[in-house]
């Protein structure tokens, strides 16, 4: 446990070397009355731009967001697609949460560490989520390889979108 805590807080949390990719399956639900109606996609994300200007970009998948910038700061990272405005904390361990923005919008909070079981391999991860009593995003991390699961949605209810990771090339390696 101290060592996955002590590698979480030194790796890289997330790659953003050019030429990294990750492709997953999305599994998108329409919620029509009573019946969720699933599309299944394959989306890609690929990291472009320069080590100084990382960007993201998605293709594929029902709602590609097109290209995004990975911010960093001090204390925090932007994901671009997968975190949208909202800043994940640093270094990712268990407890670690950004506060409320200035607009009172929630931040990012590392819950737990746990096991993640995706078609590209069994990972441990970290959870972070994003909840507001009407929507939340989840993400499970695994420093040093990326985002490996994600879910969007409202609170109890079959997650809009889930992305599980089926390939990935981050730093010239593939899990």
């Amino acid at each position: 446990m101290i060592a996955i805590l002590l590698a979480a807080a030194l790796a890289p949390p997330f790659p953003v070397t050019p030429g990294s990719f990750w492709e997953y399956r999305e599994t998108y639900a329409e919620h029509r009355g009573d019946v969720d109606v699933v599309t299944d996609e394959d989306t890609r994300f690929d990291m472009r731009g320069t080590a100084g200007r990382p960007l993201v970009v998605q293709t594929g998948g029902v709602d590609p967001a097109g290209a995004s910038p990975i911010e960093v700061g001090a204390d925090w990272i932007r994901l671009g697609s997968w975190t949208g405005e909202e800043a994940l904390p640093l270094p990712l361990v268990v407890g670690a949460t950004r506060p409320a923005d200035d607009q009172g919008r929630p931040g990012w909070t590392v819950e737990a560490e746990e096991e993640a079981t995706v078609p590209a391999g069994r990972f441990t991860a970290l959870r972070c989520a994003l909840r507001t009593w009407r929507s939340e995003s989840v993400l499970w991390i695994v420093p040093g390889v990326g985002v490996v699961r994600e879910t969007q949605g409202s609170p109890g209810r079959r997650p809009d979108i889930e992305r599980v990771l089926v390939r990935a090339s981050t730093l010239g390696a593939t899990p």
